[in-house]
């Protein structure tokens, strides 16, 4: 019956053509997939490493993709972050280095800025005020390899005594005949954890950083 066919699929070359084609992209629902098989099958008993977990804990941070996911998806994200407090705890009483660029001056005494040199090389050092206006530069001269410190008097290079408070510091060294911008360090007993908004954060020698600025962790 002629009628009968509007009962019928119809496919063009085209149509066909088009759903054959690979995706050039991984979509959403892709992407829920292979995480949502990842989260099935990994062992609650069996706890991540240190560098894994900060991995994984940065990857569910993100709040953008929290809100594009399902309800079901929602909550099974929730439970591994739940999870991962009980995990984070963990890092309380342990070592770490973090990445770090400010300090604090009290009473003309500074925190030690602290830096790590991979070859002998020439450093310098600048010193910016809340306001982002450079206050201090020095040329701290040709240093060896390995940590270094420097403590900053709370004088400006014009001579100027400096107010109490919280300064931005930048390393630089000299390769190849420019100067290079290196990071600054930061390193103590892990005091506390704090979670903000679905982030993960330690509290280190008074100060609050992101875990994604840990660069090392051990058991000293």
């Amino acid at each position: 019956m002629i009628n009968g066919i509007n009962n019928l699929n119809y496919f063009s070359p085209s149509s066909q053509l088009n759903s054959n084609e690979p995706k050039k992209e991984l979509d959403k629902d892709a992407f829920l997939k292979i995480l949502m098989t990842q989260l099935k099958y990994q062992d609650p008993t069996n706890t991540m490493n240190d560098k894994e977990f900060i991995s994984q804990m940065s990857q569910l941070s993100s709040t953008e993709q929290i809100m594009n996911m399902s309800k079901s998806f929602q909550e099974m994200v929730s439970s591994q972050m739940n999870l991962f407090k009980v995990q984070a705890s963990n890092l309380i009483g342990k070592t770490v280095v973090v990445e770090n660029n400010k300090i604090n001056l009290t009473g003309g005494f500074s925190d030690a800025i602290v830096y790590n040199l991979e070859e002998p090389t020439k450093v310098y050092v600048d010193i910016y005020d809340k306001k982002n206006n450079l206050v201090y530069t020095r040329e701290l001269g040709i240093q060896e390899e390995g940590m270094k410190t420097f403590n900053w008097d709370g004088i400006s290079t014009n001579g100027v005594k400096m107010p109490d408070g919280e300064y931005k510091y930048e390393i630089y060294t000299f390769r190849d005949g420019k100067k290079e911008k290196i990071g600054g360090l930061d390193g103590g007993k892990v005091d506390a954890v704090q979670f903000d908004d679905n982030k993960f954060y330690v509290l280190v020698n008074g100060q609050k950083y992101s875990t994604e600025k840990i660069i090392e962790i051990s058991e000293i």
